[in-house]
This record gives structure tokens, sequence and C-alpha cells, in this order.
């Protein structure tokens, strides 16, 4: 297999509504070169699920290949943007407890996965 080098960027903020209630999702933006391309400002929706007492995270993007790790990856970014060093652009002030459909959330972050060709 094939190296596809990713670079996410941002988190932001996006509202679905569901069959309940509105549902939060993270759009996640990101680059990524695999074979010489050049994929820029590609995005993925994460979103947090609970189905009786099961928690998980739902990744769903387009990749112009395959590669099966890019959910993973994804989630590891959305942690490592919520995380300590996450840098917010928002309107009510300081940071303090990271809401995420109030702010936008920046940050470089960058990782190899495997990947092949359709």
């Amino acid at each position: 297999m094939d190296k596809a080098s990713f670079v996410f960027h941002g988190l932001f903020p996006d509202v679905r509504e569901s069959v309940h209630d509105y549902r939060p999702v993270a759009k996640v933006v990101f680059d990524v070169e695999f074979l010489g391309r050049f994929h820029s400002h590609l995005m993925a929706d994460i979103e947090f699920m609970e189905e009786a007492e099961e928690r998980y995270f739902e990744v769903r993007a387009h990749l112009p290949f395959e590669c099966a790790d890019f959910p993973d990856a994804a989630v590891q970014y959305y942690l490592f943007i919520l995380g300590p060093r996450s840098e917010e652009v928002t309107h009510s002030g300081p940071k303090g407890r990271t809401i995420l459909t109030h702010n936008v959330m920046r940050g470089e972050w960058a990782v190899d996965l495997e990947a092949r060709e359709f």
C-alpha cells in the first residue's frame, strides 16, 4: 500500500436535524497528498452517537481513494483540538468550557496513513 499524507486544519460546528432533536456535527477541514496528487479543503463530518448504552463517533467523508484508517485519524484530530492546546475563535469572550456549537477551532495536525486507489 502507498501512503497518504493528511494535514488537518480546523474544526467547526454544523447542526443537523435528527428525528428527535438537533444533533451537533463537527466539520473537519483537511488537505491530503496521495500518489503525487494534492487534494485541498476536503471535509469530513464527525458525529457523536449514543445508542442504547453505546457511545461512539461516526465519521463521514468522501475521499478520492480508499483509506481504512481515516476515521480513526479524524477522531484523533477532533480529540486533539478539543484538548488543552486548542485555539478558539469565539464571540463569547475568553476560553472556558469548549462548546462545539459556538466555536471554531483551528490547529495543524499531520499524519501519514496507508491508502490505495479505488
